[in-house]
């Protein structure tokens, strides 16, 4: 499993149950009197992912109390207490009364998220305990000599140990706790408990060195002698990061940081523990993190650190130039297509998303195109229109509609690598299904299985999004290739296009008689038309839905009317715009206007539309030439209709 398909199968979990919070930061138990109990407590703060996200909110904590032991659930012994009041605890003490005196009481911390998911774990963070005892006593009279604890440490490197605090912890009366400091010439030392008295022995930390466990509670008796025995490790893992020069770097791990001393770029930490450490660079408003996980001596870990990068383009529309300007991260970034052995280029191949768009074939032997989550925005101020593309969550950008279907965010989707064949495939060697409605292709692809459907407007988008983006140009077929469009008399098999390197362009041959392919995605226009759904049209009104589960031909119902229309009498017309949608669809790019460009002029695509209810296709197919193109449409066509030069492509959404 790919790290992406990791977080994705995480981030579904946490959608659907919730994370819990992290250990409590404090929690202790002391005699407040001969019937009470004093408890001081600190919640776990919020935790966030790698990236900066919310992951768990705390909303309190739930403490509960047994005579017999430490409460494993929030079923078990008493509750004492459900504090919402974050921090309220932390200096002023909580008084649990009624209780008997000398006897010893187990308290457990359970603390929970805003979402009412429970921390169950038995750290000793989230537990306490301690016994009632006559506050005369604990104050004026001192209590009578116990046993006797020696505390004997190991060091298995001494070189760079320093010291460390040993604390004897008195549970009963918190003012009998005594400390002790030990070094790598002075290993040993002794505590008096008082008599009656619960008590543990921590170890403290040594930073490069691995902490031992505390001991378990035991109650001091007369006479007595415990010897207690540990051993620091000497432990030291590196964690190399490459991150935006200039940035404040850190690493961290629950109380312990880390700070670069230097910000050129790359930096080596060294970490002394065993734990999930974080690593954060910081900038400004600009922030990014990733955990990495260290488990034991001597592992070496890299990490690399970017803020957000917006690649985006601009455009007057106004002019009939089909070019646009790069923006952002995408200036001085340029793109060329392979033809025939003869390699193209883009800078984009290292940039995400597109350098994670890969072909891969799924357990149901079709080859798909694996496309990448991202976040856009398409605006625009006055005649000039952007479209910008983020690797990350911004302000101002939203997730594309592509990986939110029906409001369930996923964090890639599959469009076919090919043409849809028979048998609803899309496979290499073969011709394009062809000659049914939108209907029944629908109805073909749903029956692969969850998640399956025809190309739908969202796809569509994401691909027309991605590919101006790198491109900069509307008229892909001269900066790609023409397709499979010029003078033909009949579909082409699937796979021509394999052995195009970067699978990116066309193969040798005339321009117009060999297909062409974009990052994997063959026939893109030409070839045969392409049904798409999550479109209708009535009487040059757009109708669209993001909803597989409720596509369906000639309604309005479960569909979003468009603030832009288009005409009704577009025959072989050239689109001079395609409409922004002002309400939830800005993603959604179909012809608003057409009639006076060409093939070189503004949209270089051409359209067809006719009146009444009509089912969208898209492309062109081998015979249309220059109207072939990227925003090619046809809304002319009933949804009864199909044809001998009319097919689909397969989409599939992970679940």
């Amino acid at each position: 499993m790919s790290w992406a398909e990791a977080k994705w199968t995480v981030d579904q979990i946490l959608q659907k149950v919730g994370q819990a919070p992290n250990n409590m930061r404090e929690f202790t138990a002391f005699a407040k009197s001969k019937n009470s109990i004093g408890l001081r407590f600190l919640e776990p703060a919020d935790s966030y992912d790698s990236a900066g996200n919310l992951l768990c909110s705390v909303g309190g904590v739930m403490i509960r109390m047994s005579e017999e032991q430490y409460p494993t659930n929030t079923s078990e012994g008493t509750l004492v207490i459900d504090n919402k009041e974050l921090g309220e605890y932390a200096t002023e003490e909580y008084v649990v009364d009624g209780l008997t005196e000398g006897k010893t009481y187990y308290f457990a911390a359970f603390p929970y998220s805003t979402q009412g998911v429970f921390n169950l774990s038995t750290n000793e963070s989230n537990r306490a305990s301690a016994a009632p005892a006559e506050a005369r006593l604990l104050s004026l009279v001192a209590p009578a000599d116990g046993e006797t604890a020696n505390v004997t440490i190991e060091i298995d490197d001494d070189s760079a140990f320093t010291s460390v605090t040993i604390t004897c912890v008195d549970e009963t009366d918190g003012q009998y706790t005594k400390t002790a400091t030990l070094t790598k010439t002075q290993k040993t030392t002794s505590f008096t408990v008082a008599i009656g008295h619960t008590y543990h022995i921590e170890y403290g930390a040594a930073d490069g060195y691995s902490k031992p466990d505390n001991t378990t509670s035991k109650v001091s008796v007369a006479g007595a002698v415990s010897n207690y025995e540990a051993t620091y490790y000497y432990f030291t893992a590196t964690i190399d990061v490459t991150y935006p020069a200039g940035a404040t770097l850190t690493c961290s791990l629950n109380e312990t940081v880390y700070t670069a001393t230097t910000s050129t770029g790359t930096y080596q930490f060294q970490v002394h523990e065993v734990g999930t450490w974080t690593v954060k660079a910081v900038s400004g408003s600009e922030t990014a993190s990733e955990q990495v996980v260290i488990t034991s001596d001597g592992q070496s870990e890299e990490v690399e650190l970017s803020f957000v990068k917006i690649y985006g383009i601009s455009r007057d529309k106004s002019t009939s130039s089909p070019a646009w300007a790069r923006t952002d991260n995408a200036v001085g970034m340029t793109a060329t297509a392979s033809v025939g052995a003869s390699a193209g280029h883009s800078d984009f191949d290292n940039a995400m998303p597109w350098k994670g768009i890969v072909r891969e074939t799924l357990s149901t032997g079709d080859v798909m195109v694996k496309i990448p989550k991202f976040w856009y925005r398409r605006y625009r101020s006055g005649n000039v229109e952007y479209i910008k593309i983020a690797d990350k969550p911004t302000a101002g950008f939203s997730v594309h509609p592509l990986f939110n279907h029906a409001g369930k965010e996923c964090d890639h989707a599959y469009i076919g690598a090919y043409k849809t064949s028979s048998n609803n495939k899309s496979v290499s060697g073969a011709s394009p299904q062809v000659s049914q409605t939108r209907a029944q292709f629908r109805s073909n692809a749903k029956s692969k299985g969850a998640g399956w459907s025809l190309i739908d407007i969202a796809a569509l988008s994401a691909v027309q999004m991605l590919m101006l983006v790198e491109f900069a140009d509307n008229n892909v077929q001269s900066k790609i290739g023409r397709g499979y469009c010029d003078g033909n008399s009949g579909s082409l098999k699937t796979g021509s296009c394999n052995s195009i390197p970067n699978l990116t362009g066309r193969p040798s041959g005339t321009d117009g008689k060999v297909d062409v392919v974009w990052r994997g995605i063959e026939g893109l226009w030409g070839n045969v038309w392409e049904w798409v759904d999550g479109v209708n049209w009535n009487n040059g009104s757009y109708y669209v839905c993001n909803d597989p589960s409720k596509y369906a031909d000639d309604t309005a119902s479960n569909y979003a009317k468009l603030s832009y229309t288009g005409a009704t009498n577009w025959s072989s017309s050239y689109i001079t715009e395609e409409g922004l949608d002002s309400g939830n669809n800005p993603h959604v790019m179909l012809p608003a206007a057409a009639g006076s460009g060409s093939e070189s002029t503004y949209m270089c695509d051409g359209c067809w539309s006719s009146t009444g209810w009509r089912v969208f296709q898209r492309g062109g197919d081998w015979a249309n030439g220059s109207l072939c193109g990227l925003f090619t449409a046809s809304l002319s066509n009933p949804s009864s209709y199909s044809s001998t030069a009319l097919g689909s492509r397969l989409l599939y959404i992970p679940s």
